[in-house]
């Protein structure tokens, strides 16, 4: 019997277990960069500044960084300027959102401008491409995040959607793994593109879910999910004694997501 991992076999195993030792540092013998695909700044509920965040990038060994508000892109904007101003601190950034969609969250990465919430995940895609854009999958399955009532949920419609790729690593808690390992495990059947990201709301576990690509820069990163030559990795574990710090930092960023984002998230008339 071949006793030999697939990469559809690896990805699973990588979102159920976490990496392998060694996983993901060469290809081909181009080494792979390190990106974070899904962070949130004080924009929307995250607790620290742009410029802040694109720092702690560099100190977490990132070569790009999405930033990925709730609705929002300012936040992003100014990444990518404090980023372009200071080439020397070496992190590239994407300017991304994380758009409320009647059916769940999509990122929008390489936007130019803002993606309005409440529509169907069918014309955000729409959108996002229009300008030239990549729409990805966020957790298409956590229970927490999914449709608005009467709307199909974006896990039951990923096969249905012209994504370009889908978060298989999103590393928000104890319990992402199991739904990760529902999109990786549902992803053999679909083959898209992966990315993985931490869904940081604070730079304490930036980097903590990574996409592996060849290369270094932004640039690379996109050529490699267009042609699916991504990698999702789980960076470090949740581990009891990290739950109370991050419980406080959920109770944090859900008091400014009720403040600051759900006014966003208002259907388009």
């Amino acid at each position: 019997m071949d006793t030999r991992l697939t990469p559809a076999r690896r990805q699973l195993a990588a979102a159920l277990l976490g990496p392998f030792p060694g996983a993901g540092r060469r290809r081909g013998g181009i080494a792979l960069g390190r990106a974070d695909l899904h962070v949130h700044s004080h924009w929307s509920d995250g607790a620290q500044s742009p410029e802040t965040i694109v720092l702690a990038a560099a100190r977490r060994r990132l070569n790009v960084l999405a930033l990925t508000d709730h609705d929002e892109i300012r936040g992003a904007l100014r990444a990518r300027e404090f980023a372009a101003a200071h080439p020397e601190i070496g992190v590239g950034v994407v300017v991304g959102e994380e758009i409320s969609t009647l059916n769940g969250h999509l990122l929008g990465l390489w936007l130019a401008e803002r993606v309005p919430p409440g529509l169907t995940a069918l014309r955000t895609i729409e959108l996002i491409h229009a300008q030239g854009g990549l729409a990805v999958a966020a957790h298409p399955f956590h229970p927490l995040r999914g449709a608005a009532r009467g709307h199909r949920s974006l896990g039951a419609l990923v096969p249905d959607l012209p994504l370009d790729g889908l978060e298989v690593v999103n590393n928000a808690g104890v319990f992402s793994r199991l739904y990760d390992a529902w999109a990786a495990l549902r992803n053999v059947e679909w083959m898209l593109p992966v990315t993985g990201g931490s869904d940081a709301h604070d730079v304490w576990y930036l980097g903590s879910g990574v996409t592996r690509f060849p290369g270094r820069a932004a640039v690379d990163l996109r050529e490699a999910l267009e042609t699916g030559h991504t990698r999702a990795h789980v960076a470090w574990s949740w581990t009891a004694g990290k739950m109370p710090r991050h419980l406080r930092i959920q109770i944090r960023s859900l008091i400014r997501f009720l403040v600051l984002c759900r006014p966003r998230m208002e259907p388009v008339q």
